[in-house]
């Protein structure tokens, strides 16, 4: 019997099969769409998450994170205990061919593979970086986005602090997931930079990296870490991984606020242009729900095969939606600003469920009032009737 009333509703579905793929194509789009919309925020609290897991401590000055600090505060920090291992970074926004081609490099010293065990840098890696000048190991999503090989030479060019130029040889790939569109190089080479273009001699960094030898010492390395530097040219304010990356987040503004919106926006259209294509169904049907109606078939199988019409568009323009949304982001995009440079757009497996079964819903739910309308017509009257 099942078998029997599919095949009917699949028939009905190609009476009018250019307004049937039409309509398919709408939902897919947007499903693609609202999958991806979703992403965007399970994104973010991907990155809060896995920082949570990390033994890491962001250092940052005290009067404002865009405020730098002496690289040599590593020193001190070293021998607080329960301090594992601490590393001076340095930022250098950069461009690659043009503008548009963002590259946000960032100078370490060696200690930046004890520091970031999950970047699972090779001793090869961590030797290269330490030693060669010109070494870079870069993540694999900003590997991929500009197509670079191992063992490529490509020189960035920056306009602040200073305009200059600087040419690397990429040595690695990071394979970890947590910044991927990492690009790190040896710190000294940059110092060196700086310091040819008459900004000085002074070691400076962005920031000081600490990890701690184990979760429960994270609080009082932090407290001893800014106790340390009190009252000093530069105070420090230390704190957690996640932490920082919440505050980085939040600086974006309320991203979910606006992404929620955009995919209540994107729900209404695609239910609006649905419930038109099933009013047209409808419409030209209503002949054959009289008949029906007459020869004895119930309400509830009529509404079956007219609902069961709208569910194939739902299924096969949401299955097509969410899959091309996650064969496309599935492995990660990078989305610069929109992530603030932090992690990428992954969509995930229970992102692209929830777009296939809202494109369902959405379907379904369209075309609720032109069917209970048409249902609700007496069969003497249908063959005159307009729904």
């Amino acid at each position: 019997m099942s078998g029997k009333l599919f095949k009917l509703i699949e028939r009905n579905a190609r009476r009018n099969l250019r307004r049937t793929v039409l309509t398919t194509l709408t939902v897919a789009l947007a499903t693609f769409i609202f999958t991806v919309l979703v992403s965007v925020p399970a994104s973010m609290d991907r990155i809060i998450s896995d920082a949570s897991t990390t033994l890491r401590l962001i250092v940052n000055n005290k009067t404002a994170p865009w405020y730098d600090l002496p690289a040599r505060y590593c020193d001190a920090i070293r021998e607080l205990p329960g301090c594992a291992a601490c590393v001076a970074v340095t930022g250098w926004p950069a461009t690659w061919h043009n503008v548009s081609e963002q590259v946000f490099a960032a100078g370490v010293g060696p200690e930046i593979g004890a520091v970031f065990p999950d970047y699972a840098l090779s001793a090869e890696h961590q030797r290269a970086i330490a030693s060669e000048r010109r070494a870079a190991v870069v993540g694999e999503l900003l590997m991929k986005k500009y197509g670079w090989k191992l063992g490529q030479q490509i020189t960035l060019r920056a306009t602040t602090p200073v305009a200059m130029d600087l040419t690397f040889v990429i040595m690695g790939t990071i394979q970890s997931k947590h910044y991927p569109n990492t690009f790190i190089f040896n710190r000294s080479y940059l110092m060196e930079a700086f310091k040819a273009h008459g900004m000085g001699s002074v070691d400076y960094a962005w920031q000081l990296i600490v990890r701690a030898d184990n979760s429960d010492h994270l609080a009082m390395l932090a407290k001893e870490i800014d106790e340390r530097f009190a009252n000093s040219d530069a105070e420090t304010r230390s704190e957690t991984e996640s932490d920082a990356l919440s505050t980085g987040l939040s600086q974006l503004g309320d991203v979910r606020r606006i992404v929620f919106s955009l995919c209540a926006i994107v729900i209404l259209t695609v239910m609006l242009i649905a419930a038109n294509s099933t009013a047209m169904m409808v419409r030209e049907r209503i002949g054959e729900v009289a008949v029906m109606r007459a020869l004895g078939f119930s309400r509830g199988a009529i509404g079956t095969l007219l609902f069961g019409e709208c569910a194939i568009v739902g299924v096969v323009g949401g299955g097509v939606g969410a899959g091309l949304a996650y064969w496309l982001f599935s492995g990660g995009a990078t989305l610069g600003p929109v992530l603030n440079g932090n992690g990428a757009l992954y969509v995930m497996p229970a992102q692209a469920i929830v777009g296939f079964a809202a494109a369902i819903f959405v379907a379904i739910v369209s075309g609720m009032i032109p069917i209970a309308g048409a249902l609700r017509v007496a069969p003497a009257l249908a063959f005159r009737k307009t729904v």
